[in-house]
Parts: structure tokens; C-alpha cells; sequence
């Protein structure tokens, strides 16, 4: 580790795919072989459905669960994808290939959830639509649209789809605010096909990180107990008032009990980009970094070995007109304690273009602060 660059570039810190598993945890989408197997046989009950007509007495019927179910469950989408795969065809006797053939296959199912009816917009992960050629969205009513990709992020995960229709229903968007721990929290998606599965738990925790073994984090995710499954990708994880606090993206699948999702902060950010630009904007600062050995740090007369070391600047970059050298050691960035190089990376990952970032770094054994003015990738250097 202590030998590894990374480059807080955008193609390093941001390019990197979110399909696949999280260290010790994977992407809750399904993505079945067979699809049929996962079909429930009938027709699958809305949330809706499920209560009415259910002989349940009246007081249950006003419990929050149900009413937070019945609020959200009518926006909760089923997203089946498709991939384009090519074979060849033999040719002539003398053994040379034909034209290639491409046919559409079933290449996985997860869940979405509709966040403007008036505009068709749909929230899901990432990796439930990567490399899909189609996407179906059918609604709990049995409306299905074919959508379209109005723009998708792997380093949060999220992808933004758009169907047209008439009249759609649509959840609601919790506050940023950070949902307190111990309170309940309602899941909502379609593991293994079985469409409109309610699951209810509490909030665990809240600021997790999770990191790929691609090297992505995922950041301020909140923990929870509610049951997350393959397939449950995407769908609303939400408050007894029926609003989304965030979407349902990994699960640790050697435990029980332990899946997360993506704050609704995240969500609203991305979603903003996303319909502003066509993309997600990702600040560049400039530099390299590396984690900072103990012999190293010796060297520069610092107390501990905790910290980033800089080992290249670009020229021109947000960094070199803040006035950072190489061979500075990063300790704070806007009040946040940073210990080795991936902490800088989680920082960048939240960061946002247009924002100013204070760093303290270690410069000829004193403290020194700098505030850098972080720019888009690409951006031509001011």
C-alpha cells in the first residue's frame, strides 16, 4: 500500500466501474440466468391489493408501515434488461466464418423507482442497467415502457432513466438530512422477481464506506437490516412517512441482516447533474498521493506517519495555483482528519465542482493551509 500511487484524476478516482461486488459486500442487483425461474406464478400483488380485501382490522390498516407502503409502492418499478450478444455462423466447406448474428438476451432484473411522474423520471443503480441494450420498466399496475438512459454515474452507482407515460405516480424525496440510527426504515423492491416485496428494519448506521475491489467508494452510505436481496437494486429504502431516504444498492452476502444504501443526498445531487448537464461533473484537483511510511515521515520530522504524501503536482491545476508542492503531506481537508491516501479519495468523491477545499498540509516541519478551488475534468486552466 505504501508503494501505491493514486492518481486523483478524474479518469483514477472516477473512472473506475461500480459493476461487481463491494469488499465483502456485493451489488444487491440480480442478475439471474434464467429469468422465468425467478416468475412468480399468478399475478403478483400490488401493495395495494395485498391490504384491501384482506379481512386485516382497522387499526392495523392505519399502522405506518402500511401507510408508508401504500404512499411509495405505487412508484416502485420492475427493470427488466436486455444485452445484444453476437455469434458466428459457419460458413462454406472450407471452413470460413459467416456473417455475425446478434440476438437480444435476458441479462438481469432489478428494481427502480418513478421520482417525477409528470416527467417520467426513474431512479435505479448503475449496475442494474450496465451494458443493457433494452430496458423494460413495468409499473405495479402492469404499465410497462420501455425507458430510456438519460444519463448514468458509477462512482455513486445511480442511473437516471426516462419513460413516457400519463398520469404515473411518484415518490416523494426525504431532506437531506441524515436519518437517525435505531429509526425504522422500510424496503421496497423485487428480489428474485417477486414483484412489490415489503421488508421493514431500522437504520444500523449511517457513513459507512464501501470500496470495490476495482478500487470505487461509495460514500455516507446508511446501513440496514431491513432484508435487501438480489433484485432489490434500486428500489426506495424509506421513512414511515413514506419518503425516500435512499436507494437500495449493496448487501455484505456472507452476513444477514447487513445491506445499504445510497443517501438520498446522493440521490438528489446526481438526479441534478444529470438532468442539468447530461452527466455528473466530478472536480480534478491535480495531484498525485501516496500514503505516508513511518521512514518517510521521520524524514520530515513529523510526530506521526499519518497522512498523504503528494508526490507530483500538475502543471497547470487547481492544486498548482493553490500553491501545493510535491512533497507536501496532506493532513486536513475542510476540518476532516486524513490518515492515509484512500482518505483523500473519499473525500474527492464527495467533493463538487466549484467548491473550495481547505487543505493542512505538513511543509518544512510547520503546519501549513492552503484553500484550492476545485475545476471540472477538462476544464481549460484559468
Amino acid at each position: 500500500m505504501a508503494r501505491r500511487h493514486i492518481l486523483l484524476l478524474l479518469a483514477a478516482v472516477f473512472g473506475l466501474s461500480a459493476a461487481g461486488g463491494f469488499l465483502g459486500a456485493r451489488l444487491a442487483g440480480g442478475r439471474p440466468k434464467a429469468p422465468d425461474v425467478w416468475t412468480v406464478s399468478g399475478p403478483a400483488l400490488t401493495p395495494l391489493q395485498g391490504v384491501a380485501g384482506s379481512g386485516v382490522d382497522a387499526p392495523d390498516e392505519r399502522s405506518p408501515v402500511i401507510e408508508a407502503v401504500r404512499r411509495v409502492g405505487p412508484a416502485v418499478v420492475n427493470i427488466d434488461t436486455t444485452a445484444r450478444r453476437y455469434r458466428f455462423t459457419f460458413g462454406d466447406f472450407w471452413g470460413f466464418f459467416g456473417e455475425p448474428q446478434s440476438e437480444e438476451v435476458p441479462s438481469g432484473q432489478g428494481s427502480g423507482v418513478i421520482i417525477d411522474g409528470a416527467k417520467g423520471l426513474v431512479l435505479t443503480n448503475h449496475h442494474v442497467i450496465q451494458g443493457a441494450s433494452r430496458i423494460t420498466v413495468t409499473l405495479p399496475d402492469k404499465q410497462a415502457f420501455e425507458a430510456q438512459v438519460l444519463g448514468s454515474d458509477p462512482p455513486s452507482d445511480l442511473a437516471l432513466l426516462k419513460i413516457e407515460g400519463k398520469n404515473l405516480p411518484q415518490a416523494t424525496l426525504a431532506s437531506s438530512d441524515t436519518p437517525v440510527i435505531g429509526s425504522w426504515v422500510v424496503a421496497i423492491g423485487n428480489p428474485f422477481g417477486f414483484k412489490n416485496t415489503v421488508t421493514v428494519g431500522v437504520v444500523s448506521a449511517t457513513g459507512r464506506t464501501l470500496k470495490s475491489p476495482g478500487g470505487t467508494i461509495l460514500q455516507n452510505m446508511i446501513q440496514t437490516d431491513a432484508a435487501i436481496n438480489p433484485g432489490n437494486s434500486g428500489g426506495p429504502l424509506c421513512n414511515l412517512r413514506g419518503q425516500v431516504i435512499g436507494l437500495n444498492t449493496a448487501i455484505i452476502s456472507e452476513a444477514q441482516g447487513i445491506g445499504f444504501a445510497t443517501p438520498v443526498s446522493t440521490v438528489r445531487w446526481v438526479v441534478r447533474e444529470i438532468e442539468q448537464y447530461g452527466k455528473v461533473r466530478r472536480p480534478w484537483p491535480g495531484f498525485y498521493v501516496r500514503d505516508l511510511t513511518t521512514r518517510i515521515a521521520g524524514r520530515l520530522g513529523m510526530p506521526a506517519a499519518e497522512g498523504a504524501l503528494i508526490v507530483r503536482v500538475e502543471q497547470p491545476s487547481p492544486a498548482s495555483r493553490a500553491g501545493i508542492e510535491a512533497g507536501d503531506v496532506i493532513l486536513e481537508i475542510d476540518g476532516q482528519k486524513i490518515t492515509t491516501a484512500d482518505d483523500v479519495v473519499g473525500v474527492f468523491v464527495q467533493a463538487r465542482v466549484g467548491q473550495k477545499m481547505k487543505l493542512v498540509l505538513w511543509r518544512e516541519g510547520k503546519r501549513v493551509t492552503v484553500t484550492m478551488d476545485l475545476q471540472e475534468a477538462g476544464e481549460p486552466a484559468l
